[in-house]
C-alpha cells in the first residue's frame, strides 16, 4: 500500500474527521525524503522508542548479555525491519530512542522535548523517517508532535508514526491558576501580594475601626493610587505566570491541539489489541473500586485497647489534679459534711484519745489534738469497758456515729497534716501528691464501696468488719470486671465506627494514590482523569488489530503464561531454601515476566512485526523488499492494515464499553504496575 500523495491528504484527513489541510503540509510531505549519511548515501530512517519500565539491556550476574530488546540495536525487530524494509534510496538506518522509562509524565515530556529535536535535526537533513513507539514511548512521541505543532512545524519528512499499545492519558487542568503552579512559582506569586494584602488588611481595619487613616484625609484620591500600587507587583506577576502557564500547557490551546490534528492525525497509524491490559485498564481505572482496607481492619487492633482500658482509666484519674480534688471535694461535702456534728465528733475524739492512752506501750506518750499529754489509766482492761460504754452511750445519743466516725477519718486522712488543714483547705498535695490520690482512691474502692453495699446497715461491729473485708476482696473485682466487660463492648462499637471511617478514607486516599501512581501523574496543575485509545488531539479512532492477528497475540501470551505457571510450581518448593531468599518482588520477577501480558507481547509475534513492516514500507521513502514480497504473510498484512485503515472509525472510549472479566484483570494488572516499579 502506497503512501498517500499531497492530493489524497483530503480524504484520509475526512477518514479522521478532520479538515482538509493539504494546503498547510510543507511542500515535499508526499515528495521522496533526500536525507544523506555520512557516507553521501541517502538513508530513510526508523526511530524506536520503549514504553514504560524498559531499560537498556545489561549483563546478568555471570555477564551474560541476554536477547536486545525489541526497540534497540541488534533485537530480532531490527533484524525483521532490515530484511523486509528498505530504503527507496539509500541505506536504512535503525535508530533507538531510550528514555528512563519511569511511569512520570513529566519524564515521558521531558523525553517528548529531546524526541522534538531529534526530529528537527532529520527534517534538517531531509531525511525520510518513521517512528514506532510501544506503549507509553506513543505518548511520547504524541508530546513532541505537540511540541511541534506549537512551533508551527509540520514535519514534512515524518511519513507514519505508528503507536503500539499506547493508552494516551486525559488530563483536566486545574481551575485555578494558583493551584497550577509549581512550588516555586506559588510562593514568588503569593509574595507578589503582599503588599496588596497589607494594603487591604488596613483599608478593612480603618473602615471597621472607625480610626483615623494616617494618610488620605487631605486627599482622598491617594487611597486610589495606593490601591493601584499595592496592585501593581500582583498584576505583573499574575499575567507573567499566567503566560508561562499557557506556554507549558499546549494540550490546552485549541489552534495547537487543531493544528496537530490536520497535520499529523493523517500519518497516524494505532495498533493494539482489543484487550491491551494497559489501555483497557488505564481506561477504566477511574471508574475502578479498589478497596485495600476492609471497613472491619482496625476493629481488631483498636478493641485491644479494652485489654488495658482499666489502668488507663485509673492513672488517668490519678494524675490528674483536678479529677481527684474534685473527687475528694464531692466526698467531703456530699457524704460526710452531710453526717457531721461537731459536738460526737468531740466526743469521739476524746474517746479516741483515751483508747489510744489504754493501749500505748511502756514509755510512749499520748497527746489530745491539743497538744497536752493524756495520762495512761491505772486498769487497761476497765478503761477499755468504759470506751465501749461510752460509746454505747453516744451511739444512742447519735444514731449514725459510725458515718460521723468515717467522716473524722476522711478528714484525717486526706484533708490534714498534723492536725492541721492543708493548704487552701482542700486535698492535701493539691492533688499532685501520688500517695495522697492513690490512697484517696484505693479508700474509694474499699471503704466508701463497702459502706454503700450495706456495711453502714449492719449493727454488729464484726460484722461490719467481715463486709468491709468481703467487698474489696470479692465483689471489688467483680464490679471492675463488670465494668470492663462494659468498656470492651463500647469500645468494640466504636472500633467498628472509627474502623468503617477510617477505610472509606484510607481507601479513597488509596485510590487516588494508586491512580495517580498508575497514570504516573506527577505533573503541576493537571489531573488525570482516564486514558485514550488515541491522542485527546485527534478526533476519531480506528478499529483495533484484526481479529486474526489478535488471536495470535492472544495465542503467544497465553503460552508464556502456562510456560511462566508451569515454572514457578516447579520452582515453588525450590523458593524456601533459594539462596539469596527470594522476596515477593525477587520471586515475581524471576519466575515471571511481562510476557503473560498481551501488552507486552506484540513484538515477539513474527506476524505483527511483519505488519509493521507492511506499514513502513509502503510509506514516502521506504520500499518492501524482494524477500518481503515473496513472503507468503505479506498479502495477509496488506489485508490487515487495509482493515485497520479503511475500518469505521469511531469517537467512542475505551470506557465507555460494558466492562468484561478480562478488563477486570487490566484493571488488576495496572494496579499491580504501581506496586512493582521494575519487570
Amino acid at each position: 500500500m502506497d503512501e498517500p500523495s499531497s492530493s489524497d491528504i483530503p480524504h484520509v484527513a475526512a477518514v479522521w474527521g478532520l479538515p482538509d489541510v493539504a494546503g498547510e503540509i510543507a511542500p515535499g510531505f508526499a515528495g521522496p525524503g533526500r536525507g544523506r549519511d555520512k557516507s553521501g548515501e541517502p538513508v530513510a530512517t526508523i526511530i524506536t522508542v520503549h514504553g514504560t519500565f524498559a531499560a537498556p539491556t545489561a549483563a546478568d550476574a555471570n555477564g551474560k548479555m541476554p536477547e536486545p530488546q525489541w526497540w534497540e540495536a541488534g533485537s530480532v525487530f531490527e533484524k525483521d525491519m532490515r530484511q523486509l524494509v528498505e530504503a527507496r534510496d539509500g541505506e536504512l538506518n535503525f535508530l533507538p530512542f531510550p528514555w528512563s522509562g519511569d511511569n512520570s509524565e513529566t519524564k515521558r515530556r521531558d523525553a517528548g522535548e529531546r524526541l522534538t529535536k531529534v526530529m528537527r535535526e532529520l527534517e534538517t537533513k531531509s531525511e525520510p523517517y518513521c517512528i514506532v513507539g510501544h506503549s507509553h514511548g506513543g505518548s511520547i512521541l504524541a508530546d513532541a508532535l505537540l511540541n511541534n505543532a506549537a512551533r508551527r512545524r509540520p514535519l514534512a519528512n515524518l511519513k507514519r508514526w505508528i503507536t503500539v499499545g499506547t493508552p494516551f492519558l486525559k488530563l483536566r487542568k486545574e481551575l485555578w491558576l494558583l493551584t497550577r503552579l509549581s512550588l516555586m512559582r506559588k510562593v514568588i506569586f503569593v509574595a507578589s501580594m503582599m503588599l496588596l494584602l497589607m494594603f487591604i488588611v488596613y483599608l478593612l481595619a480603618t473602615q471597621v475601626g472607625g480610626e483615623r487613616s494616617i494618610f488620605g484625609n487631605t486627599f482622598p484620591r491617594v487611597w486610589i493610587f495606593t490601591g493601584l500600587l499595592a496592585s501593581l507587583p500582583a498584576l505583573v506577576f499574575y499575567v507573567v505566570l499566567r503566560w508561562l502557564d499557557g506556554r507549558g500547557m499546549l494540550g490546552y490551546h485549541r489552534r495547537t491541539t487543531r493544528r496537530a490534528g490536520s497535520s499529523f492525525a493523517p500519518r497516524w497509524l494505532p495498533l493494539s489489541h482489543p484487550d491491551d491490559e494497559a489501555i483497557q485498564g488505564l481506561s477504566l481505572l477511574p471508574d475502578a473500586r479498589l478497596d485495600f482496607f476492609d471497613k472491619s481492619f482496625a476493629v481488631s487492633s483498636i478493641t485491644l485497647l479494652s485489654v488495658i482500658a482499666l489502668p488507663i482509666i485509673y492513672f488517668a484519674i490519678l494524675l490528674s489534679p483536678p479529677a481527684m480534688i474534685g473527687l475528694a471535694e464531692w466526698l467531703k461535702t456530699e457524704i460526710y459534711e452531710a453526717n457531721a456534728s461537731p459536738e460526737a465528733e468531740a466526743a469521739l475524739t476524746n474517746l479516741r484519745t483515751q483508747l489510744m492512752a489504754a493501749r500505748k506501750s511502756e514509755g510512749e506518750e499520748v497527746t489530745s489534738e491539743s497538744g497536752s499529754a493524756v495520762p495512761s489509766p491505772p486498769d487497761r482492761r476497765a478503761a477499755w469497758q468504759e470506751y465501749r460504754a461510752k460509746r454505747q452511750e453516744l451511739r444512742q445519743t447519735y444514731p449514725n456515729l459510725d458515718a460521723i466516725e468515717r467522716g473524722i477519718r476522711f478528714k484525717r486522712r486526706f484533708f490534714l497534716k498534723n492536725g492541721q488543714p492543708c493548704e487552701g483547705g482542700t486535698l492535701c498535695g493539691q492533688g499532685r501528691d501520688l500517695a495522697i490520690n492513690s490512697g484517696l482512691l484505693l479508700h474509694v474502692v474499699t471503704d466508701e464501696l463497702s459502706w454503700a453495699l450495706g456495711a453502714a446497715d449492719l449493727q454488729d461491729r464484726r460484722k461490719q468488719w467481715f463486709w468491709s473485708l468481703f467487698v474489696p476482696a470479692v465483689i471489688v473485682p467483680i464490679i471492675l470486671g463488670a465494668f470492663a466487660l462494659v468498656l470492651m463492648v463500647l469500645i468494640q462499637g466504636l472500633a467498628t465506627f472509627v474502623s468503617t471511617l477510617a477505610a472509606k478514607l484510607l481507601n479513597s486516599i488509596t485510590n487516588s494514590e494508586v491512580k495517580r501512581a498508575a497514570y504516573g501523574n506527577d505533573t503541576e496543575g493537571e489531573v488525570a482523569i482516564g486514558a485514550l485509545d488515541r491522542p485527546t488531539w485527534v478526533e476519531k479512532s480506528l478499529p483495533r488489530l484484526p481479529a486474526p492477528l489478535a488471536s495470535l497475540i492472544t495465542d503467544y501470551s497465553n503460552a508464556a503464561a502456562s510456560l511462566s505457571i508451569a515454572k514457578f510450581r516447579h520452582a515453588i518448593g525450590q523458593i524456601r531454601f533459594a539462596v539469596p531468599p527470594h522476596s515477593a518482588d525477587t520471586a515475581i520477577s524471576t519466575y515471571f515476566t511481562w510476557k503473560e501480558l498481551v501488552h507486552a507481547s506484540y513484538f515477539d509475534v513474527p506476524e505483527f512485526r511483519k505488519l509493521i513492516a507492511q506499514v513502513i514500507s509502503h510509506a514516502d521513502g521506504f520500499v518492501p523488499s524482494e524477500r518481503f514480497r515473496a513472503d507468503p504473510d505479506y498479502a495477509r498484512t496488506a489485508q490487515w492494515l487495509d482493515a485497520i485503515e479503511k475500518g469505521p472509525t469511531t469517537t467512542d472510549e475505551p470506557a465507555d464499553r460494558d466492562p468484561t472479566q478480562q478488563d477486570a484483570k487490566a484493571v488488576a494488572a495496572v494496579v499491580g504496575s504501581t506496586v512493582k516499579a521494575t519487570p
